[in-house]
């Protein structure tokens, strides 16, 4: 059971957080195996006018999306059978200049490929971003430090189209429709726009960007990309984490094997820079999880504002949906805030006494 108190001085601080400019607005959750909490503060839009956010707003995920979607897709290739960890990238995507790139580098972020695609903005179409990527030089030794990369999982997203049709169509397949995320995808629909909560407001792209994915490789390559590309409400991704939290069963039904979810709380980087899992931040203490995670938690951002805890040793996650970029991405306060709503979150979990 979750404690009142708790949860009551955690809402109180989200919505000081909107008074003070942290975010326009926020949509949280508390989940563990059988329970859950979700609150709603703020605005999902300010500019050009004021409108009041709600738990059915839809966000843009940002780079939650590399290891929300493109992970478990890679997941679930793995328990297939189709995929390794060791798999080259190279033996799926022939036009890869780097041979012998492995599944397991891209997915822990010590590939050596760059962060980014240089020069990306000035590329006339995705035809040619794809082709820069074929063509990229490391930058350090494969295997020797963890170094941030959209262009892993740009890769590790062309890997499940070659193999599988599309991202989005595995996705929905393996994932959103037997977790029954109705409401999670790419590319929202028109008719959603409303429900979508505004991001940052770019000249270059008509004014606010809404409805639209924010990041601009994503943007570029269509809205469907292993980096980036997802939106999804609060209410789906607890599906997700109810899942996670209950040994890979969701509603009577096993998702993941027990020995997957033994996978994702185990070290891919050991003595390197960072601690990487498969995809996620693995307790690592140069990020954000405030001061009571345990050694088995996982963690993830996105640049827009979301993020997601899931400690298994305390048996609670956490998902905190925000678009801080907007109005402007120079707003940055929610790094100093994230460890405040973490540790005042995961204390939730207490006994009432």
């Amino acid at each position: 059971m979750l404690n009142e108190k708790k949860l009551e001085t955690l809402k109180q601080y989200l919505q000081r957080c909107v008074e003070d400019g942290t975010f326009p607005g926020c949509n949280c959750a508390l989940i563990t195996k059988d329970d859950k909490w979700t609150c709603s503060v703020g605005y999902k839009q300010l500019v050009p006018e004021k409108e009041v956010n709600g738990l059915d707003t839809i966000y843009d995920l940002a780079s939650i999306s590399k290891v929300l979607v493109t992970t478990t897709c890679i997941l679930k290739l793995i328990e297939e059978g189709t995929i390794t960890l060791k798999t080259k990238i190279a033996e799926i995507l022939p036009q890869f200049g780097q041979k012998e790139l492995t599944i397991k580098d891209c997915i822990t972020h010590s590939s050596g490929l760059p962060a980014d695609i240089n020069g990306y903005k000035q590329m006339k179409d995705d035809a040619e971003m794809i082709e820069a990527v074929w063509k990229m030089e490391l930058e350090y030794p494969t295997g020797s430090q963890v170094k941030y990369s959209d262009v892993n999982f740009i890769l590790l997203g062309l890997v499940i189209a070659r193999l599988k049709g599309s991202l989005d169509g595995y996705a929905k397949q393996v994932m959103f429709e037997p977790l029954e995320m109705k409401e999670t995808g790419y590319r929202p629909a028109a008719s959603l726009r409303s429900r979508c909560c505004a991001e940052e407001v770019m000249e270059s792209r008509g004014g606010v960007v809404r409805g639209v994915v924010h990041d601009g490789k994503a943007f570029k390559l269509g809205g469907v990309s292993g980096h980036a590309g997802v939106f999804s409400t609060l209410e789906d991704i607890s599906h997700y984490i109810t899942m996670l939290l209950n040994d890979g069963v969701y509603n009577g039904q096993r998702f993941f094997s027990k020995r997957t979810i033994e996978l994702l709380q185990k070290c891919q980087t050991v003595g390197l820079n960072e601690k990487r899992s498969i995809g996620w931040v693995l307790s690592d203490p140069n990020y954000a999880l405030g001061d009571y995670a345990s050694d088995a938690c996982l963690y993830h951002t996105g640049f827009s504002g979301p993020s997601i805890i899931v400690d298994f040793k305390l048996g609670i996650g956490v998902v905190t949906l925000a678009n801080r970029v907007h109005p402007t991405r120079s707003n940055t306060k929610i790094l100093t805030a994230r460890n405040n709503i973490h540790n005042l979150a995961l204390q939730a979990a207490d006994d009432i006494l």
